[in-house]
């Protein structure tokens, strides 16, 4: 399968960190101002490398009025970040959208968003070649294998405190 540069379906699986910006500017230069698009997936609780599961639900001990608050801040929180950079995105001619999930494996989002958009090519940010977006070595082979387009590592910038 080949791809071309300009005017293509690029997924970019965020994380909503700063350093993610690289991943969406690396995916607006190949979809193309003109005629690509770039769709942004992220899952709630942790950003698109989460892997946690079972949202729907408090922990033990907590309570269940103030859990469900807590939970609806931190949604409205994670996509406002990924409206802005959804809007970032856009600001430099790329058709842009974004697709927050609320619960469960990231892979399986990112997995049936390419399906449906019928994508040309998933990018996962990662600062380091072991992080791979909290999968280990065999579960983004699988990724991979069960993508319907390749899929690319884009290695991020580590960010530092100042």
């Amino acid at each position: 399968m080949s791809i071309s540069v300009m005017g293509s379906t690029v997924l970019a699986v965020t994380d909503l960190t700063a350093a993610s910006y690289k991943l969406v500017g690396f995916a607006s230069f190949v979809a193309g101002p003109s005629d690509g698009e770039v769709i942004l997936v992220s899952s709630f609780g942790g950003g698109s490398t989460s892997n946690r599961g079972g949202l729907s639900e408090p922990p033990p001990g907590e309570r269940a009025d103030g859990w469900r608050r807590q939970l609806e801040n931190r949604l409205r929180q994670e996509g406002q970040l990924l409206e802005k950079q959804r809007q970032w995105c856009a600001d430099r001619g790329v058709r842009c959208r974004a697709e927050l999930y609320e619960e469960g494996h990231w892979p399986d989002f990112v997995l049936q968003s390419a399906h449906r958009s019928r994508a040309d090519l998933i990018l996962v940010g990662a600062q380091s070649v072991t992080d791979s977006a909290a999968l280990s070595p065999a579960d983004f082979d699988r990724f991979a294998a069960d993508a319907p387009c390749p899929v690319s590592i884009v290695r991020l910038p580590h960010l530092v405190g100042f």
